[in-house]
């Protein structure tokens, strides 16, 4: 049974519940406790059904991957987003290694793009900045949850939307950054809102950046959302991702030992059934179509280059490529996150969590 119909069990048989409960109660209590009584069920019958009615409205659209369940769950963790000890703090020993990540990739697309520029003859000047590396760069955070990972993009010089389909996570989110003035007074500009990735696009929203960190093994069909988060990529714009893989390790590691066992996270967080290989990964992202392409200028091409057209014709229906994918890890003993040494195998490295970068053409 889905999470709305509960809801809705629990909202139907409430008027029965609070009769039954009152009639026992009156030999007992006095009059006034059994108003306060009374008080407390009606407003858990209001909170049911606000709860019921903005994950309906979240999930209204023609097609949504969001998975009600997972929105529930993270949604009763979200008071304690910020707690460097609680549920979500692998989340905060590994957001230094994601922002790091994300400067390592966009700097070397930067030196490369400078090269080839040097090489044509053009006088290119590199717009990176060690200090202020995302500085006029939009970028949005999809399942951003409290804010870990906008807030230090922010700092970083960034225009970032965090976004989430969690009403609560929003709310925490907000909070927080309201402590940190800083956050507001630029270079970069902090936004939340509540929405899902379909809806952004169809909003017709665009990015330099979107980054899904940690959120594709939380959603419903993960091939539909990530093809709505590459849609929501400017051409030659950069989409991140984290996620896990779907091996026997990453079982041990993630479900057995660290939910069951450690109880380092909180039990159900992952679903093995979600996680996605590396491979597969890569396959669902070379797949997807560039539906903004425009091929109107290739019947132009001279009859000497109509060799090349057919090739043309294929890379611009592709929307990108594969980049980077980095296997990493977390130390045991100090808790901080890593990522592997290029001697290790690299079946090992991309075993359990791994890093991606895609490029849109």
């Amino acid at each position: 049974m889905g999470h709305s119909t509960t809801l809705g069990t629990i909202i139907r048989f409430n008027s029965k519940i609070k009769r039954d409960i009152i009639t026992n109660v009156s030999k007992i209590y006095t009059s006034k406790q059994i108003r306060n009584i009374n008080s407390t069920i009606f407003n858990l019958h209001q909170n049911l059904s606000s709860t019921e009615s903005s994950t309906h409205n979240l999930s209204s659209s023609q097609y949504s991957t969001i998975n009600e369940p997972e929105i529930l769950k993270f949604s009763q963790l979200a008071k304690e987003w910020w707690s460097p000890n609680g549920p979500v703090k692998l989340l905060h020993s590994m957001n230094p290694l994601r922002v790091s990540y994300i400067r390592q990739q966009l700097s070397k697309y930067n030196k490369e793009k400078l090269k080839k520029g040097q090489e044509s003859g053009y006088e290119t000047i590199s717009a990176y900045d060690d200090q202020i590396p995302f500085k006029d760069l939009r970028i949005l955070d999809i399942g951003c949850g409290g804010g870990v990972l906008s807030e230090s993009l922010v700092r970083l010089g960034a225009s970032v939307v965090g976004a989430d389909a969690s009403l609560e996570n929003v709310q925490i989110a907000r909070l927080h950054a309201r402590k940190d003035p800083s956050l507001y007074s630029g270079p970069g500009i902090l936004e939340y809102e509540c929405i899902t990735a379909e809806k952004l696009l169809e909003k017709g929203e665009s990015f330099d950046i979107v980054c899904a960190m940690e959120i594709i093994e939380h959603v419903n069909h993960p091939v539909e959302f990530l093809k709505t988060c590459a849609g929501l990529v400017k051409p030659g714009g950069h989409l991140f991702l984290s996620t896990i893989s779907r091996t026997p390790l990453s079982y041990i590691l993630t479900i057995l030992l660290a939910e069951r066992i450690f109880r380092i996270v909180p039990n159900g967080t992952h679903d093995f059934n979600n996680y996605l290989r590396p491979n597969e990964l890569q396959q669902i992202i070379e797949q997807i179509p560039n539906n903004n392409v425009d091929n109107s200028n290739i019947d132009m091409v001279n009859s000497t280059e109509k060799v090349n057209k057919s090739v043309y014709k294929r890379k611009s229906s592709e929307w990108g490529h594969i980049t980077n994918i980095t296997g990493i890890g977390v130390n045991p003993i100090t808790g901080k996150w890593f990522e592997f040494n290029h001697w290790v195998p690299r079946r090992i490295q991309l075993d359990v969590n791994y890093l991606l970068t895609a490029k849109r053409n």
